[in-house]
């Protein structure tokens, strides 16, 4: 198994000299993708969706869970590989050819999925074994570009993603969190020296996402959008526009209207193959559910964002079905005012290691085709 080192000292050497640091206010780094995205999502962190194994079982490395998936220990599955992890559980060699195989398909942007994966100087407690030292990113984000490929980060401050923050998770919307979130989205924009986009995640903030924690912290009303708002003004103030999920329409549209600043480029995801006016109608009465029924709305809330004049970037996934690229590029392209969109990318959700690997590289590419075959090129 190719170790970190192995990989970032062979992989990003040929890549060029390490980037500059950020440039506080304004945008640095080269705008690779130009006018238009088309890009996917990867994930070097993965601490993001539970707080608990199901079987009860922590290894203490990456080798440790090799190990025990082998000997039947443990059954590899998604809900016992989402947890969260005092190691990065990555396969270099899986990243390498992930982010290799985006480029090969003609894409354009790389969204990594940070969490606990950098080693953030200004908060070593939310280090792990494997973290990122700012040396080995920004070596490795040379060797992303140095294939033409523009990164962007994207850090969770969900509370239904945002694991990695530890002990920070559980003092949400205090004034030591206010501190902790300003400094690693500083720090993020300074390793990626200064993006053009910074992903916020804020996604699935739900009872229905949260309610299965050992312990569930839930932001609504006001304390969400003042937290959220927060956020925003961080990463604008580093120079980068903020993107967020979109599915916080969902619970109510004349409050994310009232609230939502035209400034923050918008990211409607819907993993679904359906675009028949039953999922294009919005339907208040899901509004305010504490169901997954919250989400019924996302396929409409496509339009509903562009036709109220904000820019989008519509996210796909191969996570539901293989259908699901093709479906979204052939409505988008007829239905919404292209000056709208500032591209697409897709979400495989699927971690860099062997076990989950074809079913990323496959997310990819139907993608890729499915932009070839609607956009051309």
């Amino acid at each position: 198994m190719n170790t970190r080192r192995d990989f970032i000292v062979g992989g990003a050497c040929a890549a060029g000299a390490a980037l500059a640091g950020c440039r506080t206010g304004q945008s640095a780094a080269p705008a690779l993708a130009g006018d238009f995205a088309w890009g996917a999502l990867l994930h070097l962190g993965s601490n993001m969706w539970k707080d608990w194994t199901p079987d009860g079982v922590y290894p203490k490395s990456r080798e440790e869970e090799l190990r025990m998936v082998k000997e039947g220990k443990i059954e590899f599955k998604t809900s016992r590989i989402y947890c969260n992890r005092d190691y990065m559980s990555v396969d270099w060699t899986c990243w390498r050819g992930q982010v290799d195989r985006i480029r090969q398909e003609g894409l354009n942007m790389v969204f990594i999925d940070l969490g606990e994966a950098y080693a953030y100087p200004s908060h070593p407690e939310l280090h792990v074994k494997g973290s990122l030292s700012p040396d080995e990113m920004r070596k490795e984000l040379a060797r992303i570009r140095a294939l033409g490929l523009e990164p962007i980060p994207k850090l969770n401050f969900s509370t239904g993603h945002d694991q990695w923050l530890r002990e920070y998770h559980y003092m949400t919307s205090t004034p030591k969190y206010y501190r902790v979130v300003a400094d690693v989205i500083r720090d993020a924009c300074e390793v990626f020296d200064g993006p053009r986009y910074f992903h916020l995640g804020f996604d699935e903030e739900t009872f229905a996402a949260c309610g299965r924690r050992q312990l569930c912290v839930i932001r609504s009303g006001e304390q969400w959008w003042k937290d959220f708002l927060f956020c925003v003004g961080e990463a604008e103030r580093h120079g980068a526009r903020a993107m967020l999920w979109s599915d916080k329409i969902c619970a109510g549209r004349e409050d994310f209207f009232r609230h939502m600043p035209k400034s923050v480029l918008q990211v409607p995801w819907y993993y679904g193959k359906d675009f028949s006016e039953k999922y294009l109608t919005w339907d208040a009465k899901y509004e305010k559910s504490l169901t997954w029924d919250i989400q019924r709305n996302l396929a409409a809330s496509i339009r509903e964002l562009a036709d109220h004049g904000y820019d989008i970037m519509p996210c796909t996934s191969n996570w539901s079905t293989d259908e699901a690229a093709d479906a979204m590029l052939a409505y988008c392209r007829k239905a919404i005012d292209p000056a709208r969109v500032k591209g697409y990318f897709t979400a495989p959700w699927r971690k860099p290691v062997p076990e989950d690997q074809q079913k990323t590289l496959d997310g990819i590419r139907l993608f890729a085709e499915a932009k070839r075959r609607h956009f051309g090129k």
